[in-house]
């Protein structure tokens, strides 16, 4: 299966000690994947790093220095509905959030924030993070052109739940209230363009 060529099952597992952990496509650990660092204008987090632009990760929970910027491996069940990718939000497109694991140094280094909201675009230091990059994301395996869109394909399409699309939730909200009392109004926007195609 090209999702094991790939090396996707190393973080994103398919055997885990949680009976969820099988469907859900995720070991539940943490690794430094070279993630650009987002720094929003207005946040409620608190920052790290000598200018305040540094998101230490796991450190900020263990206070154990070797924990800096490693995040939660993402479950991969129905993450093609995602609006954004990685911790962050980074990525808005499914397609960038894959590539950047098979070229983490380039990726990083060459980020650009310009697809985010204009407070979403300051951009914290990417070289402290990749100097502590997992092994498994410094030397990924190469990947042909199809290679990689089989691999799009599987994670966009066979992974999601038709079920779970926004539609197919929205059929199940009721007419009425067996109580009687009036129902919430939700307001629906424009169905998001398709988040796995750049």
């Amino acid at each position: 299966m090209l999702l094991g060529e790939a090396g996707c099952v190393g973080c994103h597992a398919v055997n885990v000690p949680f009976a969820s952990g099988d469907e859900m496509f995720t070991d539940y650990r943490e690794y430094v994947i070279g993630v650009p660092q987002i720094v929003p204008d207005v946040s409620n987090v608190d920052r790290h790093g000598p200018a305040g632009d540094e998101d230490f990760g796991l450190e900020q929970i263990t206070g154990d220095p070797a924990d800096r910027y490693a995040f939660r491996t993402s479950p991969l069940r129905n993450v093609a509905l995602q609006p954004y990718f990685m911790h962050s939000g980074a990525f808005t497109t499914l397609e960038d959030a894959i590539r950047h694991h098979l070229d983490a140094y380039n990726s990083a280094r060459t980020y650009s924030p310009d697809q985010l909201d204009p407070d979403l675009r300051t951009i914290g230091p990417i070289e402290p993070v990749l100097e502590r990059l997992d092994e498994r994301i410094a030397h990924p395996p190469a990947l042909t052109e199809e290679e990689f869109t089989d691999l799009l394909d599987f994670v966009c399409n066979g992974l999601l739940d038709a079920g779970a699309r926004p539609e197919s939730l929205r059929a199940e909200l009721p007419g009425s209230l067996p109580s009687g009392l009036a129902l919430h109004t939700f307001q629906f926007g424009a169905e998001p363009a398709d988040p796995c195609l750049g």
